[in-house]
C-alpha cells in the first residue's frame, strides 16, 4: 500500500473542482410538461380506444403503464387532464378526471392522479391521490 501525503491530495482538489465545473455535475432536468401531457394523452387515448395495458406496452406507446381500473376491466369513455402539473423529482404528477364504465356497465366518474415520466422510459402510473 502506498501512502499519499495529505498535502499532495489537497493539491489535486482544485483540479477536481475545475473538472466538475467544466463538465457539469448536475443530473437530468425535470420532464418537459408538453411531452408529459402528450405521453399521458396517448396512453389514455389507447385505453379509450379499447386497447389493453399489454397492447400499450407491447406497441411501444409507453414502456410501463399501471392503472387498477384499467386492469380490472373498466372502459374509459372520456377524460380531462388538468392544466397544471406538480413536479415529483424528474417526473410530473397530472390530475385527470375519468369517465368510466365499470365491468357491469355502470357509469363511474373518478378524479385520479398519474405520475408520468418520459426519460429514460415513458411510464404512466396511477398514483394515490
Amino acid at each position: 500500500m502506498t501512502f499519499v501525503p495529505a498535502q499532495s491530495m489537497l493539491g489535486r482538489f482544485p483540479a477536481l473542482l475545475l473538472f466538475l465545473a467544466a463538465f457539469g455535475c448536475g443530473g437530468p432536468s425535470p420532464a418537459d410538461p408538453k411531452l408529459v401531457r402528450a405521453t399521458l394523452s396517448t396512453v389514455l387515448d389507447a385505453w379509450r380506444e379499447g386497447l389493453s395495458l399489454d397492447d400499450v406496452t407491447s406497441s411501444g406507446l409507453a414502456n410501463t403503464v399501471s392503472d387498477p381500473a384499467w386492469k380490472a376491466g373498466f372502459k374509459l369513455s372520456r377524460y380531462e387532464i388538468a392544466e397544471t402539473a406538480r413536479t415529483a423529482g424528474f417526473d410530473l404528477k397530472m390530475s385527470v378526471r375519468l369517465w368510466l364504465l365499470d365491468p357491469k356497465g355502470r357509469n363511474v366518474e373518478q378524479q385520479v392522479r398519474y405520475t408520468v415520466s418520459v426519460d429514460p422510459a415513458k411510464t404512466v402510473i396511477r398514483a394515490p391521490f
